[in-house]
């Protein structure tokens, strides 16, 4: 599979987003080795990190950025947000 800040976006929505705010979680933990791994990316996790932690990731999925632990070139970095309500359409 090959990387984009946008595919990233949308496995991360899809694989860790929307089954936590099924779930009713309040926050949620996207490890960016597994993010790698499923991408088949070198060890690097910049363009992980580029993607996952931007504005807008946070405002496409109704998140706030909470910690990382992570620094752009860290293969083992998990990065946490708090799950916002979804925001209602008028």
């Amino acid at each position: 599979m090959s990387a984009s800040k946008e595919k990233i976006r949308t496995y991360c929505k899809d694989r860790y987003i929307n089954p936590a705010r099924t779930r009713g979680d309040s926050h949620v933990t996207v490890r960016s080795s597994e993010v790698i791994n499923a991408f088949g990316l070198e060890e690097s996790s910049e363009l992980v990190y580029e993607a996952l932690w931007s504005v807008e990731f946070e405002l496409e999925n109704n998140l706030f950025r909470v910690s990382n632990n992570c620094q752009k070139n860290s293969r083992i970095s998990n990065l946490v947000f708090k799950v916002l309500p979804e925001q209602m359409e008028t």
